[in-house]
């Protein structure tokens, strides 16, 4: 995270520095006298301040569409930020109440997602499970049992999941299937609670 912040600097300092204090806008020049001949001189010189003005236009459209897209990058990039932080408070007091340490934000967002539309109970309930089934590594695998992943799936039951197709070593999608089985079948599910 902490590269992407540091390009999006530069390109904020290159902005600031180099691309906006060349979109100054051109001094509008009105003429009050009319022309009737032009040279071939004069007339290249329109032609080459019209083509000049035009340039100066698109470069100015192109660096105003590129800060436009950096705002918005710098404004979900923050809102994903906050969201990290915000799973990773709720982790944190849901570890402080345990006897295990958090998530890391990752993990914590994804069971937070998963686990929240159920209650405050199920994901307290949630942390517990993923820390004592796989110390949230959601690449764990029992070589007994072949369960897998973040809450250690069974293959059949992960078969009977709505994520099946999805990996099990995906994090997220683990997270999801555990939660439709917790609402569908309860904690039973699992042996280890935590």
């Amino acid at each position: 995270m902490l590269p992407l912040f540091r390009a999006v600097l530069v390109w904020v300092v290159i902005l600031a520095s180099v691309i906006l204090p060349r979109m100054a806008p051109p001094a509008q020049q009105t003429a009050t006298v009319a022309v009737t001949q032009l040279s071939a001189f004069d007339r290249d010189s329109v032609v080459r301040q019209t083509r000049d003005q035009r340039i100066q236009a698109a470069q100015a459209a192109q660096a105003q569409s590129w800060a436009e897209q950096l705002k918005q990058g710098l404004a979900a990039y923050a809102a994903q930020q906050e969201a990290l932080a915000a799973a990773q408070a709720q982790a944190a007091a849901i570890a402080a109440r345990s006897n295990h340490p958090p998530p890391p934000p990752e993990i914590a967002k994804d069971i937070t997602d998963a686990f929240s539309p159920l209650g405050p109970a199920a994901v307290q309930w949630a942390m517990n499970v993923a820390w004592c089934e796989s110390r949230y590594h959601p690449n764990s695998v029992n070589s007994d049992s072949g369960a897998s992943g973040l809450f250690q799936f069974l293959p059949s039951t992960w078969g009977g999941t709505p994520y099946a197709s999805q990996s099990p070593f995906d994090p997220r999608a683990n997270s999801f299937a555990a939660a439709w089985l917790y609402s569908h079948y309860g904690p039973g599910r699992w042996v280890c609670q935590g």
